[in-house]
């Protein structure tokens, strides 16, 4: 029995790892002028997620403030929509499910830079968000707030723009900060 319930608890403490832990990216560069704009998604990218409620939550916290671990993080601007960010992050999304990986860089060795470029985004700061087994847009956003360098991300001020897409049950969000 002893054993049994050994082999339950390890695979309980991997499933909720695999489902909480994801890997964080970031490309460092100057902060832009500040964007005060929250335009809701256009609706012209399919992502497979409801993106106007993940873009609600992300804003939510990002104009109160929190702490990311044990840095306090003030209040910041809104985030606005980029469909280019949602194209690139499906891109990705789909990578990871179709092969199989959970990792910040492609199957093909592309970056998160060069990704975000090729969806025709030109920027000046990125970062990436990815996690893997959360069942909706409530459950992911509060995993990533609940994980200090994802947190960080996404109360960063440098970034003006996010977009977001899951493919499965991979899910990525990107955020940049576009070129002046």
């Amino acid at each position: 029995m002893k054993k049994i319930y050994s082999i339950l608890s390890r695979f309980l403490l991997v499933f909720i790892t695999i489902g909480v832990v994801s890997a964080c990216e970031k490309d460092n560069t100057a902060p832009i002028e500040e964007n005060n704009t929250t335009d809701p998604p256009t609706g012209t990218v399919e992502t497979n997620l409801n993106a106007s409620l993940m873009l609600q939550l992300v804003n939510a916290q990002r104009t109160k403030g929190c702490n990311c671990g044990t840095t306090a993080m003030p209040a910041v601007a809104p985030l606005s929509w980029n469909d280019q960010l949602a194209v690139a992050a499906l891109n990705h999304s789909t990578d990871m499910y179709t092969n199989n990986f959970f990792s910040h860089t492609s199957s093909n060795g592309n970056t998160l830079g060069t990704r975000i470029t090729a969806a025709g985004y030109k920027w000046s700061a990125v970062a990436e968000n990815i996690a893997m087994g959360q069942k909706d847009e409530q459950a992911v956003v509060t995993a990533w707030f609940n994980s200090e360098g994802h947190c960080k991300n996404l109360m960063n001020a440098s970034y003006k723009e996010i977009g977001a897409a899951k493919k499965g049950s991979y899910w990525t969000q990107d955020f940049a900060a576009p070129q002046r």
